[in-house]
């Protein structure tokens, strides 16, 4: 068997790799790992859409989560280089391909950062804080859009520091953003279960008859499978960082198989409490886990809600800048590979000699959320509704769309990877031989070309339930996604531009992670 690959590089990639450290261990993978899948910002989202989220839950967690975890523990365990989603679509398609995957990859978590993350974390403050989810900072709609910008470019920053700081540093935010996920989990399952036994639970309550999964395709394919598959992807996130882990070939398949355990899990439990203890009048979108939390927190004395409302925001906010911050860590390393490997100003791709980090594309991260953010809330307080949840709506399926389409790339690079390097060692294989890759590839592509497509083309139902009409809605995903394109394309003429940044050709050891120039 083979264990090394020949390819081709850059010596601005060879010389920045040099800063890399070797402290990313199976502990850190996983709770990097969990942090990346489980988002908190979108239970609300999920829930909303009633029984069928639950049905379609345990479905996709067969037919997605499984075969998706199954293609990243091979990709990720036999193609080790930093980068980990460039590198795959690079070596399988090529520079050009890989260039796009890797800018829609990586910039649909700023957006996603100073989207609905700075959304949840602006409504856990009006929750929790103030009382009032629809609450007006100073009683005007500038004076409120002022403070949403104030706190969101808190958030963001923050989350955007930690990225900055070394993978030491800053991978224990994914561990105690995690561990403050558990707790508001399991503290929510009591309080809705003494909420629920207490008889304070009144109206129209889901069925289990409400369980069994309807023919409603348009509705399916549009509300409930895009959000379900936005929150399980994340697998591939810890490759981001290869070369930065002690053991890949050993670790990845572990720390995956626990992580997606974990988060099935994790989302199974608090969603079917939401749907069987609150009533159908109560589920909401944007704050909805919120709201559901605030519900149910009734069953205790006024005061000690009260406080405890106060401890669950900071939680909140702690646990959604630990999803945030995960992302960025990934996704930043992924593009600043793609940079150095001159599709993007080399610029970009440089990392930080005392941090290890690539400090230039996560600064860009930060700003590109920082303006996301402020364009969302201007557009949301001046041209829609005004409220919380009108903003969430707004940038929630972009953000998915950008998210979804970039695997469009990663899934058939598992297949072009498997017939491409037939004798490379891969310390794990999908089980089923040739067939069984397929099988993977098929069912992973499938759901995310069905997300993609209905979040570009939703249905009409799910145009009216968004609160904008139709040309607005498309305006608001294309505009956008050609901008996304132009971009990928200048940036990958000014990296080819950069002739002081030459190609080299390196054999590549899989499994020592050594690079030798020409073969040396």
């Amino acid at each position: 068997m083979d264990t090394s690959i020949r390819e081709v590089t850059t010596q601005a990639t060879l010389e920045e790799k040099k800063k890399l450290k070797k402290e990313f261990k199976l502990f850190d993978m996983i709770f990097i790992t969990i942090a990346g899948i489980i988002g908190i910002d979108t239970l609300g989202a999920v829930s909303s859409n009633g029984a069928q989220a639950l049905t379609w839950l345990i479905i996709s967690a067969v037919t997605f989560l499984l075969p998706y975890g199954l293609i990243t523990s091979e990709l990720g365990s036999t193609f080790t280089q930093e980068g980990g989603v460039y590198e795959w679509v690079k070596l399988a398609f090529g520079r050009i391909p890989a260039s796009l995957a890797a800018m829609l990859y990586w910039i649909s978590n700023p957006l996603w950062v100073g989207g609905t993350l700075s959304v949840t974390a602006i409504a856990a403050i009006k929750v929790f804080w103030v009382q009032n989810g629809d609450y007006q900072f100073f009683g005007s709609q500038t004076g409120n859009a002022l403070t949403e910008i104030v706190i969101a470019l808190l958030f963001i920053w923050g989350v955007t520091w930690s990225a900055i700081l070394s993978l030491r540093v800053g991978k224990w935010l994914s561990v105690f953003g995690s561990y403050a996920k558990f707790a508001l989990f399991a503290l929510f399952v009591v309080l809705a279960v003494a909420y629920f036994t207490g008889g304070r639970s009144t109206g129209a309550h889901i069925a289990l008859n409400d369980i069994v999964p309807t023919g409603n395709l348009g509705f399916i394919f549009s509300a409930i499978l895009p959000v379900l598959i936005f929150n399980w992807v994340g697998f591939e996130l810890q490759n981001g960082a290869g070369e930065e882990m002690v053991n890949p070939q050993h670790d990845v398949p572990r720390a995956l198989i626990r992580a997606g355990i974990v988060a099935v899990i994790a989302y199974a439990i608090p969603i079917t409490v939401i749907l069987f203890t609150l009533s159908k009048s109560d589920l909401s979108s944007a704050s909805g886990f919120l709201n559901s939390f605030k519900i149910v927190a009734s069953v205790l004395p006024t005061q000690l809600a009260t406080i405890l409302g106060w401890i669950v925001a900071l939680a909140f906010i702690v646990a959604l800048a630990s999803s945030g911050g995960t992302w960025i860590i990934g996704a930043d390393r992924t593009y600043a590979i793609a940079s150095l490997d001159r599709t993007a100003p080399v610029l970009l791709g440089r990392f930080s000699g005392r941090y290890g980090t690539p400090i230039v594309v996560n600064a860009m991260s930060g700003i590109t959320a920082s303006v996301a953010m402020i364009a969302a809330v201007v557009i949301n307080t001046y041209f829609s509704s005004g409220s919380i949840a009108g903003l969430f709506r707004l940038v929630l399926g972009f953000v998915i769309s950008t998210t979804t389409i970039s695997y469009l790339f990663i899934f058939p690079s598992y297949l072009a990877l498997r017939i491409k390097y037939p004798n490379v060692h891969r310390p794990f294989v999908v089980p089923g031989g040739m067939v069984g890759a397929v099988i993977v590839t098929v069912l992973s592509f499938a759901y995310a070309a069905v997300a993609s497509v209905f979040l570009l083309w939703p249905t009409d139902s799910a145009i009216a339930s968004s609160g904008f009409d139709r040309t607005t809605y498309e305006l608001a995903n294309f505009i956008p996604l050609a901008v996304i394109v132009l971009l990928t394309a200048v940036f990958y003429i000014w990296g080819q531009a950069e002739k002081r940044n030459a190609d080299i050709v390196i054999d590549y050891n899989l499994e020592t992670q050594v690079e030798s120039i020409g073969g040396e």
